[in-house]
């Protein structure tokens, strides 16, 4: 076996990033940036009123109060700026419109007493109150989103502020997931006795969308040599990453490793020293158009999903170009003592809390591989150290914040 650290090391290494292509602003949520994008304008374009009220000259407060000033005209969002305002004078200005000139303030509505042609302007008023400076979120020129960005909804609102029609993005990675074992039902089917459903493909087909990848669903296979290597043959045309669940290990039915040979997939390891998700296997098939990468994740699910948060998310994110491709990492104290063999990193399944300005990670519960029940409320993966035998209550512990 090798270890956690080799083995992400190993497969980080063989991720060659994809190419380019431009989408439109609406088809690039979840996709990653391809290059720097420079505001080809200031935002806000020109100064405007942060809210309902009157544009003032900050200087006609400063006497005596309350200070009583003409309305001279109506300034509605969207409508020019009319011109510029005289001493003594004010303007009824609506969200969003602009500041006519030599207003420098602008007084909330509630703030003053109306009537027909005047207001009064009961305190003083600080100059920029309450308005938008042109440029004060971003100017001309200016550097607005870095290339390797993970793109979420506030990217897309900023690149629409900015006019950002077409967005150039990295490809998005295909997946294919094949299931294997002659005892696995889809939810659809009825349950045999001797039968389980399909629980893995399922969890995978989240995790990859939450990735921003493409999944092509392979089907499932039962412990069948031929099968598989047919499966696998044909998706390595049209996938640059399988994944398979199941059949990995070392029992008289495990076929995935041998059909990944019969393929002519080179091994890059086989068996990390770690719990759960031993059997690990992590193969690459060179193709014509490019590697086609092979992961051979453990059976049980809690296993498989685990798999997937620490090696292929971070591969994924690697061939899509995503600047940040890792899982945000911080340390945390165990809220209770934590008990394992020698020789095996040990994912502890914890929810994080927040105490006296320290993260606290407590397990969830059972942390069997086949356990999915605990995967529920586990919002972190706590990196037991493979020397570690025994680590009391209040230790630190690498944590990984996990996607879901």
């Amino acid at each position: 076996m090798i270890s956690y650290e080799e083995a992400r090391r190993l497969v980080f290494d063989e991720a060659k990033t994809l190419g380019v292509e431009d989408v439109a602003l609406d088809d690039s949520f979840r996709r990653v940036l391809a290059a720097d994008i420079r505001s080809p304008r200031p935002l806000p374009p020109f100064d405007n009123s942060a809210m309902d009220g009157y544009a003032v000259r900050s200087a006609d407060t400063l006497g005596e109060l309350p200070a009583v000033l003409a309305v001279a005209w109506k300034q509605p969002a969207g409508t020019a700026r009319a011109g510029a305002l005289a001493p003594g004078e004010c303007v009824k200005i609506m969200t969003g419109a602009p500041v006519p000139r030599d207003a420098d303030a602008v007084v909330p509505r509630e703030d003053v007493k109306e009537s027909a042609a005047t207001i009064a302007v009961s305190r003083p008023v600080r100059p920029g109150e309450n308005i938008r400076r042109r440029g004060e979120d971003i100017i001309e020129g200016e550097t607005a989103l870095t290339k390797g960005t993970f793109l979420n909804a506030p990217c897309i609102g900023f690149l629409a502020a900015l006019g950002i029609a077409k967005v150039p993005v990295r490809l998005r990675p295909a997946v294919g997931v094949l299931t294997t074992g002659t005892e696995i039902r889809d939810v659809s089917e009825p349950l045999d006795p001797d039968s389980i459903y399909d629980s893995n493909s399922h969890a995978l087909r989240a995790q990859i969308a939450s990735a921003g990848a493409v999944l092509s669903f392979l089907g499932t296979t039962g412990d069948d040599l031929d099968g598989t290597v047919s499966k696998l043959r044909q998706a390595a045309g049209t996938s640059r990453v399988i994944l398979t669940t199941g059949g990995v290990s070392m029992g008289d039915h495990d076929v995935v490793r041998d059909s990944f040979d019969r393929v002519g997939a080179r091994r890059v390891f086989w068996k990390v020293a770690q719990k759960p998700g031993m059997p690990l296997a992590f193969y690459v098939l060179e193709g014509e158009d490019g590697p086609c990468y092979l992961f051979g994740l453990p059976g049980n699910p809690g296993a498989v999903m685990i798999a997937f948060e620490e090696y292929v998310r971070p591969f994924l994110n690697l061939l899509s170009g995503r600047a940040d491709y890792l899982a945000p990492e911080f340390e945390a104290r165990l809220s209770r003592e934590v008990r394992k063999k020698k020789g095996r990193l040990n994912f502890l399944r914890v929810r994080l809390s927040m105490k006296d300005g320290e993260w606290w990670a407590e397990s969830t519960g059972e942390q069997g591989s086949a356990i999915l029940r605990s995967m529920v409320p586990a919002d972190g993966l706590a990196l037991v150290p493979a020397a570690a035998e025994s680590l009391p209550a209040g230790s630190k512990v690498i944590v990984h914040r996990m996607a879901w």
